[in-house]
């Protein structure tokens, strides 16, 4: 028998009342409470069923592995997660493609385990969780994580100015007229 169920039946037996403060109170305290669940990060939106399917620890590893494979410091969490939003729709439509995800942060975790013995997120150098990212370079897992930031991150006219990319400049006559004579690194 399911908990509520059960809560059901233990209400309709003992007959309780509650009064429309302690209801509002109740539910106030729910609400704090399911806060607290939801603003754990992580590279998926805590919310989303792709979050929900690899779990609080899987999804704050994969943001980790974001930032591991694509380390921007200047860069916040933000903009890691918007380029997952796709991945992670994708993934609740298809079960391969969540398996993939379940199975490649188990791989990375039994990486890190067999190598530094606790799971990636807990490994506390960012060189000792390189070598673990090494080892499963070759994954289809790691591949697919890769793709999708580096086209997501890249891509983003959002971000550009905090890389010092003045962006797409064909509309402009192409950079001849627009930044060539700019350039301060050759």
């Amino acid at each position: 028998m399911n908990n509520d169920k059960k809560l059901g039946q233990h209400l309709k037996a003992s007959s309780l009342r509650m009064s429309r403060r302690c209801f509002l109170a109740g539910s106030g305290a729910t609400l704090v409470g399911s806060v607290a669940v939801f603003s754990v990060t992580g590279l998926f939106a805590a919310d989303s069923q792709a979050a929900k399917q690899v779990g609080e620890e899987g999804n704050r590893a994969l943001l980790r592995m974001a930032r591991d494979v694509y380390p921007h410091d200047s860069l916040e969490d933000k903009y890691y997660q918007q380029v997952m939003v796709p991945l992670a729709k994708q993934a609740e439509a298809d079960p391969k493609l969540m398996d993939l995800l379940i199975i490649g942060i188990a791989a990375l975790n039994q990486e890190s385990r067999a190598r530094y013995g606790t799971p990636y997120l807990n490994v506390e150098t960012e060189e000792e969780r390189v070598q673990v990212l090494k080892a499963i370079e070759a994954s289809a897992f790691f591949q697919r994580i890769k793709g999708d930031l580096m086209m997501g991150i890249y891509n983003n006219p959002e971000i550009w100015e905090k890389f010092g990319f003045g962006g797409s400049s064909w509309q402009h006559g192409g950079y001849i007229n627009r930044g060539y004579d700019e350039i301060d690194w050759i």
